[in-house]
């Protein structure tokens, strides 16, 4: 499943030693956010010799690509990806080097010694993945309210969303298959993964932006992503709504 042709590499990163973490960022237009979230990455890493990022970029039309160039990443582009978020990510498994991969949105802010967080929770027996809690960045009642409400569901089920650094270790990524073509592919992942073994919860937040809420409505973005979530519960298929979803936020495609 994780076989692809050779890509197109703009910015080979200079060669660490065994990086202990890969963190793997989908791209699609991102320019106002990918510098902002990498230097980000480089600010709050404890041990930033041992980091590998790589970003896998859908063919984007702006400056994302040219946004990052003078930046110690790798920078694959890989146009056919676009509106195929999990193409992208699973290019970002075979790619990476790192005995633990991290999967992180653009426009998605870490804590605060990161990679040390997680590498301390890996430690724990039986863990094979897990993922941040996670608020967003903008000051709003609402959206405090709803992460609020998030963090009860995501502590029931350990289903993780793509907007909170999802981790795993390296070889669970490729024994369960990677990313599947569908909508809310981060939580069928985490799905998988639970069958592999325990996933943990990091108790520090990241950081990620509510351009969604902001851009179609509040009200009009939760009532759709909680029908999409009850499907996904009633296991019911979401393959159907991924093209829908994507052509109206192709930032997350």
């Amino acid at each position: 499943m994780l076989k692809y042709p050779n890509s197109s590499n703009i910015n080979p990163q200079r060669d660490f030693i065994a990086p202990n973490l890969s963190v793997i960022i989908p791209t699609l237009n991102e320019e106002n956010f990918l510098r902002r979230t990498i230097k980000h990455l480089f600010v709050n890493a404890s041990h930033i010799e041992k980091l590998e990022i790589l970003v896998i970029d859908a063919g984007s039309s702006d400056k994302t690509v040219a946004s990052v160039q003078d930046l110690p990443v790798q920078v694959f582009v890989e146009p056919t990806f676009k509106l195929q978020k999990h193409e992208s990510l699973n290019f970002g498994i075979k790619k990476s080097r790192g005995e633990i991969l991290v999967f992180l949105d653009a426009d998605t802010l870490v804590p605060k010694h990161f990679d040390s967080l997680i590498l301390d929770i890996m430690k724990k027996k039986h863990s094979v993945g897990g993922a941040f809690e996670m608020n967003f960045v903008e000051p709003d009642l609402k959206l405090s309210l709803l992460s609020k409400l998030n963090a009860v569901r995501y502590r029931i089920w350990k289903t993780f969303y793509g907007d909170q650094a999802i981790f795993c270790k390296r070889e669970v990524a490729i024994a369960v298959g990677g990313f599947s073509n569908t909508l809310m592919e981060a939580a069928y992942f985490c799905r998988s993964m639970k069958k592999q073994g325990n996933l943990c919860l990091i108790n520090q937040p990241v950081e990620t932006s509510a351009r969604r809420f902001n851009k179609e409505g509040f009200w009009k973005v939760l009532w759709f992503d909680v029908k999409i979530w009850i499907r996904f519960i009633l296991g019911r298929s979401l393959k159907n709504k991924a093209k829908d979803y994507w052509k109206i936020h192709p930032e997350n495609g």
